[in-house]
């Protein structure tokens, strides 16, 4: 299966269930790498997340994602803001014209992209000053919670291996791909989520049955079990992350 079909049953989950990124990871971005009138170029924009936090400010975001479902979801959303541009590409081959882009960012996206592709992708739309960043939720196997949910995810997910797969996939690759040198930050970020809120983020991931899948329910069924247990008096949860972020140049 293409990478980019991996999203097909979970863009409504996805968008109701995702997360944003740490604040600080976000101003820090804004007040550092960014300046008024810069264009950026989310690539593996998904349903637009982390796209929402430059659009909103002002910036012109170029949302680079190649799934019709998860792109419906952010051209719904942003569908009368100009400083929008849906672009339906894969992060390889985005589209995007020669030395036009500021910054190009990947949240949560770049362990699914062909690393060297995507870096001789990045080298020819951005400008020769410009930076990329990926930036990565990873939950923290120092809480209980996590560890159970991981046993849970074995027995129920068929493709699973961590809750932390993204950073794990990417710690390998990064070096290579920044070039012309990197920094790398960690920020504190635990996520409070509504219990069905979590559910949906649950079953949002690449690695989480389809609801075709008997397996579907169960995994949902055995998630709210372990909340419930961790949380018997709340309809809420919260569970141990941190949003870490990588930065610098591919040249």
């Amino acid at each position: 299966m293409a990478n980019e079909s991996l999203f097909n049953s979970r863009a409504s989950n996805y968008q109701q269930g995702r997360p944003g990124y740490a604040p600080a990871a976000v101003e820090m971005i804004v007040n550092e790498l960014l300046k008024e009138g810069d264009k950026i170029a989310d690539v593996g924009s998904g349903t637009g997340i982390f796209s929402k936090e430059f659009i909103t400010r002002g910036f012109e975001v170029y949302c680079v994602e190649p799934n019709a479902d998860m792109r419906a979801q952010a051209e719904g959303l942003f569908k009368d803001d100009p400083h929008f541009i849906s672009v339906p590409a894969p992060a390889e081959n985005t589209t995007l014209p020669d030395n036009s882009i500021n910054l190009v960012t990947a949240a949560s996206a770049f362990h699914w992209f062909d690393t060297e592709a995507f870096r001789k992708e990045c080298e020819r739309i951005l400008k020769p000053d410009g930076n990329v960043v990926l930036i990565i939720n990873a939950r923290s196997y120092d809480d209980e919670f996590t560890v159970r949910q991981h046993e849970i995810c074995l027995e129920t997910c068929p493709t699973f291996s961590s809750l932390r797969h993204g950073l794990e996939e990417a710690i390998p690759k990064v070096k290579d791909f920044f070039r012309g040198g990197m920094e790398m930050r960690e920020f504190d970020f635990p996520l409070d989520y509504e219990k069905e809120t979590f559910v949906k983020r649950s079953l949002s991931s690449s690695y989480a049955p389809t609801p075709d899948d008997p397996r579907y329910e169960q995994y949902a069924d055995r998630l709210r079990e372990l909340m419930d247990e961790f949380a018997p008096d709340s309809d809420k949860i919260t569970v141990a992350n941190s949003t870490v972020m990588y930065w610098g140049r591919v040249r």
